[in-house]
């Protein structure tokens, strides 16, 4: 089955250990439909083998959902979820990292507390991922302070929340977010640790199949945003949609998330919209999966 692990929805690991974390309305160009893409969550986990163990999130609504269509028992779960076997607690947003505790029964069904596990990244879907991983080191026998060191000391891949430059106390990230469950976790992420800091979003929607099957959920998943800035819809090879209107996606974006929002034509729109409205302490997150990377750098020479 080809899986697509860039979002950390669901990968391969070795030792035969599966991961699925979510299952979001994502991937429906390949996919063709939510059924098709359902289904091919429960062919992924039932092909865990009996020596691995198929590590699965019961936070998300739609793995919930398909818990009695999988026929592998060998399964272990987590998250926040009360029934989950591994428990996620006390979750705390710090300035530059995230702790949280994570409760479990071991073999012999005594009851272990694990504190303070400290991973370099805001938001609870990095919250999620830092918990399989530490699932599968503590299931493949790791000792449990060398995978909490571990963590630690991962310091986070490129494009996740990744500082650019700082400018007149003003803090400019980019981030590969391209997804409403994404883009919601980073932005309540950052205001959870700034909750006195303007936020802006310079937001570039990522394909028409995406943003046209799940327009409800990128129209809410802004409500920690202060100001919302949308760039052109980058296409990713697919042909252009005349169903979409980029005015029309803005307005609800600024309706259902409460916020402000502005669309820019290019680059130079960009820096030009900052260079007039920014003022200090502000956080500004470019978002997506196309060439806003590209911008956000650039404004390292602009600003």
């Amino acid at each position: 089955m080809e899986a697509d692990e860039s979002d950390g929805s669901f990968l391969k690991l070795p030792i035969n250990y599966s991961v699925v974390t979510n299952i979001d309305y994502e991937h429906l160009d390949y996919y063709k439909n939510y059924k098709n893409l359902e289904n091919s969550f429960v062919e992924f986990i039932n092909k865990t083998p009996p020596t691995g163990k198929a590590i699965i999130c019961l936070d998300n609504n739609n793995i919930r959902k398909i818990l009695s269509k999988i026929k592998n028992k060998n399964i272990i779960t987590y998250g926040e979820n009360e029934k989950a076997n591994y428990q996620i607690r006390k979750i705390k947003y710090n300035f530059d990292s995230t702790t949280f505790d994570l409760n479990f029964d071991n073999k012999e069904k005594k009851n272990i507390n694990i504190k303070n596990i400290n991973v370099k990244l805001l938001g609870k879907h990095n919250v999620l991922n830092a918990s399989a991983a530490f699932i599968v080191c503590h299931n493949l026998g790791v000792d449990i302070k060398k995978a909490k060191k571990s963590l630690k000391n991962f310091s986070g891949v490129q494009r996740r929340m990744t500082k650019i430059l700082s400018k007149n106390k003003n803090d400019f990230y980019d981030d590969y977010a391209h997804h409403p469950t994404e883009i919601k976790s980073i932005l309540e992420g950052v205001h959870n640790v700034n909750p006195k800091r303007k936020i802006i979003s310079v937001f570039e929607p990522h394909r028409y199949s995406r943003v046209m099957s799940l327009k409800n959920e990128f129209s809410k998943c802004f409500m920690k945003s202060n100001f919302v800035i949308i760039c052109p819809l980058y296409a990713a090879g697919e042909k252009k949609n005349s169903k979409f209107n980029l005015n029309e996606f803005a307005n609800l974006i600024a309706k259902n998330s409460k916020t402000q929002t502005i669309i820019v034509k290019n680059e130079i729109e960009l820096s030009n919209f900052l260079k007039r409205n920014l003022i200090s302490n502000e956080i500004i997150i470019g978002m997506g999966a196309g060439i806003i990377s590209k911008w956000i750098r650039g404004l390292k020479l602009s600003l």
